[in-house]
């Protein structure tokens, strides 16, 4: 990045991604540019420094761990020793007798 202020389509190449891209990334805040007139221009400073910023944030949130798929219940144990089995409630009788 030798110049100081780059133009939608010079970034674009420099992302490698659409002009559409970087216009639409420009208007929603994700990257720093101005629009003095008809076009978007990034000055290459805030350009580095917003793209230093994007991608922390993109590494922080894949190093986010998963969700747990599981979750013990208070007072249960995930495995159980051989020979200790639980045993199963009675339920009362309520046929009618005979």
């Amino acid at each position: 990045m030798d110049q100081l202020v780059y133009t939608v389509e010079e970034l674009s190449q420099l992302l490698r991604c659409s002009s559409k891209t970087v216009e639409e990334w420009a208007r929603s805040g994700k990257l720093a540019g101005i629009k003095p007139g008809g076009g978007w221009v990034f000055p290459a400073g805030a350009l580095i420094q917003r793209l230093n910023e994007l991608a922390l944030e993109e590494a922080t949130a894949r190093r986010k761990p998963l969700a747990p798929t599981a979750v013990a219940m208070a007072g249960e144990s995930l495995t159980r020793r051989r020979g200790n089995k639980r045993q199963l409630p009675q339920l009362p009788d309520f046929r009618p007798s005979k």
